[in-house]
This record gives structure tokens, sequence and C-alpha cells, in this order.
């Protein structure tokens, strides 16, 4: 079962415009607020990243995840305490060394590599990444694979009118 918490309307107008504004300086007389705000949430010393998301009307929700849930010592329609600081750190994973080699001397797939979404590259990386170099090695190919498949079968855009 999810279980979220609905953070206060001052609260989180104030975080989405702190955010906002330490992410892109030139925006700030704009009135548009990021949709979704990285954040570090603590409770009782116990800290996770995770993310602001919208609640409709302006208003944001925090998904208490286990960590949260178990540190605050709390289960559904308690109240709890969560202190939220917005999270500026990258969260991209890293590429291993292999790819990022074999992608070095394919500038087409290593394009494609740098065109997935944020998502799909995180869940590419997620499939590639394991701990032993034997497995990565043996997943390369696929990889290449993949990407590859992406450049030949991706429709093309539809010029601009």
């Amino acid at each position: 079962m999810l279980r979220y918490v609905d953070v206060p309307e001052d609260v989180g107008l104030t975080i989405a415009k702190e955010y906002a504004a330490a992410t892109k300086p030139a925006n700030r007389g704009k009135k548009a607020l990021p949709k979704h705000i990285p954040v570090v949430a603590t409770s009782n010393n116990r800290s996770t990243r995770t993310t602001l998301v919208p609640a409709g009307a302006g208003r944001y929700r925090l998904q208490v995840n286990a960590t949260l849930r178990k540190a605050a010592r709390a289960d559904v329609g308690e109240i709890i305490g969560i202190s939220l600081k917005i999270d500026l750190a990258s969260r991209d994973l890293p590429v291993p060394p292999e790819l990022e080699a074999a992608l070095k001397s394919r500038p087409r797939l290593k394009k494609e590599f740098d065109s997935l979404t944020a998502a799909g590259r995180m869940q590419f990386l997620r499939w590639f990444s394991a701990k032993s170099p034997e497995v990565r090695k043996k997943r390369l190919p696929r990889a290449l694979e993949v990407l590859t498949e992406r450049t030949v079968f991706r429709k093309p855009k539809s010029p601009k009118k």
C-alpha cells in the first residue's frame, strides 16, 4: 500500500519557488512552478531521497516510503513530522566504463544513448549495470544491439510547419 503525506500548501509553494529559483535563475519572474521537486525528507534523523509530486490545485504530495514510515513510527492516519530539503544533487547513474568505451567508438549509438529520456536512461543503466565486470561484458553486445535498433526503427520527426 502506498502512503502519502499532503504537504501543507504554504510549505509546498515555498519549496517550489526555491527549487525554481535554484534550478532556473532566468525564470524567476515566471509563474510556472515545477511539477516534480526532488527533496531529501528526514524524520527522526533518518533521511531518504524522494520527490514531491503534484496533488492538484497547486499542492504537493510526498510518498512516505518504508524508511520514513519506520523512522516516524507511524502508519495510515497518524500525524508525523517530516523535514524537507531541496535535493540539487544529480540523480544520474554513472555510465559503466565498458559501455562508455564502446559508445566512444560508435558516435551514432552514443547520440542515441544521449537522447534517451531521463527515465529511459536510468532503466537502461539499471539493466546494464551489474557488480560483476563479467556480467557487464556479457550484456554489452545486447546493449549495443538495443541502441542500434532504436536508431534504425525510430520514427523520423515530422517537419515543422
